[in-house]
């Protein structure tokens, strides 16, 4: 069982980064449930109770994790309909679909039913839902979005309205960062940053937030470090008393790792999966970047 499931995750992931270079929404579709399906069997495995048969645990993260992942390809699609009609009010239906995927992708991953915890981020907040016993509202801080935010806050101008509109924290800028690469925006841990003369362009918007929703896919990964945070927590009640406040947002390096193979392996830009999803829910293709 356990070697027909690895070549199963290999076999997946050659698909997934091997994809054509043209997309479309069957394919999204696929690398979308895919994702949650993948990371969510893996992740339940790891959390797994002695006295459980791996079959069905893998079968309850798989197929959990692939409804999660269902709705995390429909909250891109949101996005893409945001565009479509110029609409701010409809990002924040796409932000809580997303949440809602995202928070079913975790709960597969921890070996949870779907509905036992929910949560909504906004920059590097963390609210949390917990629904299985009794209904209970969490507070945290995910760290390595706080310390970008700091860092951008510092050299950037904070975008109230944008913010609000869309719930995530936006910032704009004049840095000669845009013109030295080529670009008018970038998602970075738990913030976006426009370009000041670009600051109003829905696609180029549209385009980041598909990143920081990208970067949302890869949260099941956090669940990996669930048995040894609460093994140190039981050990210690100074650190167990700080990590009540603490969500530890590991999900950028793999998909910065990731980014970067698919960079290195790119003919051309948008041969990237990650910039192929973006440009294709934003409709912000490059003409001057396809070849």
């Amino acid at each position: 069982m356990k070697k027909i499931f690895v070549f199963f995750l290999v076999f997946i992931f050659h698909l997934l980064f091997g994809q054509a270079r043209n997309t479309s929404s069957g394919k999204e579709l696929f690398y979308n449930v895919s994702i949650g399906a993948i990371i969510g069997s893996i992740g339940a495995v790891f959390n797994k109770n002695k006295k459980q048969k791996l079959n069905n645990v893998i079968l309850k993260g798989f197929s959990q994790g692939a409804l999660g992942g269902y709705l995390t390809f429909e909250s891109k699609r949101i996005i893409k309909l945001a565009q479509k009609n110029n609409d701010w009010k409809v990002l924040w239906c796409a932000k809580l679909v997303n949440a809602g995927g995202v928070s079913i992708k975790e709960n597969a991953a921890l070996n949870k039913n779907f509905w036992e915890n929910w949560h909504i981020n906004v920059g590097f907040n963390r609210i949390e839902f917990e629904t299985k016993d009794q209904f209970k509202i969490n507070y945290k801080i995910m760290p390595v979005a706080l310390i970008y935010t700091i860092g951008i806050a510092s050299r950037s101008k904070f975008e109230i309205e944008k913010t609000l509109q869309s719930g995530e924290f936006v910032f704009s800028s004049n840095s000669e960062r845009f013109h030295e690469t080529n670009s008018s925006g970038v998602a970075f841990p738990g913030a976006i940053v426009l370009y000041t003369p670009d600051k109003n362009n829905f696609n180029l918007f549209s385009h980041e937030i598909i990143h920081i929703f990208q970067a949302n896919d890869f949260s099941q990964i956090e669940t990996l470090i669930n048995k040894p945070l609460n093994n140190i927590n039981s050990t210690n009640n100074f650190i167990n008393g700080i990590n009540k406040y603490i969500h530890y947002d590991f999900r950028y390096l793999p998909q910065l790792i990731l980014y970067k193979v698919e960079n290195k392996n790119a003919k051309f830009y948008y041969d990237n999966v990650f910039e192929r999803e973006a440009a294709y829910y934003s409709n912000s293709f490059n003409p001057y970047l396809l070849k």
